[in-house]
């Protein structure tokens, strides 16, 4: 007897949405997740595009209410950093940090991504004390102080245009020559007033004692650096897969996104794929949402074989 039918791994949309279709359909279902339920939602301070909410939402509540349904339709939340993942012929064992584990007829990975990190001086050490994780969270502390954002990505220019309501002056920093957001966010952060970008600039040190103080840049063709005086730091430059754990479990690509055979089966029996982690995928809640629906149907359908 399995501890759980389905165990999902990971909390974000495509996780929970997986879990609500299949607690729904009368499967046991447990939910891991090791930092908060709605993955990266809670550093979204807006969902502009999500069906029956004209005005928007932010990604916290977003987060929340699905979270709610979920445990409401009978998933078990629970909070737990999973450490390896075993396959055996007729069973899959999840196991988690101090020791715990638990069987299943099916596992759904739903970890994610995680925003990168630059790599340069100061960005770890300082990480809480200016260089900014979550936006949304933090952003209220540099109300009238002046931040860099590094990248140029439609995650970059969220947040710069956040932080623009609240900051004195919001600098972006791009090593391209174009920026690489949606059309839209490009209009409204090119004209929002507090808003600088700087094109052809490289971030090459966070700098600061005890706090942010500024950071060191470096024209890509120039070579010719400066100072440039903030007091917070937001990098968003491209995303990494969730997968460390899953190195000798399922078949991974080069950059370490979980493969398919072009549904959502991974290399592993009774293991399949759901959410932002699956290789090819697009980073869209929506996305997100469809294909922990069609994970669901997809670990019905193990369940249901002989």
């Amino acid at each position: 007897m399995f501890d759980h039918d389905v165990v999902i791994v990971g909390g974000g949309p495509a996780g929970l949405t997986a879990g609500l279709h299949l607690s729904r359909a009368g499967h046991r279902t447990l939910l891991l997740e090791k930092e908060l339920f709605g993955g990266n939602l809670k550093n979204v301070d807006l969902v502009e595009d999500w069906p029956g909410v004209a005005s928007g939402t932010s990604g916290a509540q977003l987060a929340s209410q699905m979270a709610e349904e979920a445990a409401a339709a009978g998933v078990r939340l629970q909070e737990a950093e999973v450490t390896g993942i075993e396959v055996f012929s007729s069973t899959r064992w999840v196991g988690c940090d101090g020791g715990r584990g638990y069987s299943a007829a099916v596992v759904v990975l739903a970890t994610g991504s995680r925003f990168k990190r630059l790599g340069i001086p100061g960005e770890e050490r300082l990480l809480g004390r200016g260089v900014i994780d979550c936006t949304p969270c933090d952003g209220g502390l540099f109300k009238g102080r002046a931040v860099a954002v590094c990248g140029s990505d439609d995650h970059a220019l969220a947040d710069a245009l956040y932080l623009a309501g609240l900051a004195a002056r919001v600098t972006v920093v791009t090593r391209g020559r174009d920026l690489r957001a949606d059309a839209a966010r490009q209009e409204r952060a090119l004209a929002h007033p507090r808003i600088d970008v700087r094109y052809g600039t490289s971030v090459e040190a966070v700098l600061g004692s005890d706090r942010v103080e500024g950071v060191e840049l470096s024209g890509v063709a120039t070579g010719r650096r400066e100072t440039l005086a903030v007091d917070g730091v937001v990098v968003r430059v491209g995303s990494e897969p969730n997968t460390g754990f899953l190195l000798d479990v399922v078949q991974l690509d080069k950059q370490g996104w979980v493969m398919t055979g072009g549904g959502l089966d991974t290399s592993a029996p009774g293991v399949i794929v759901a959410g932002d982690v699956r290789s090819g995928s697009r980073p869209r809640i929506a996305a997100a949402v469809q294909d922990g629906t069609a994970a669901a149907r997809r670990a019905l359908e193990l369940l249901e074989s002989p």
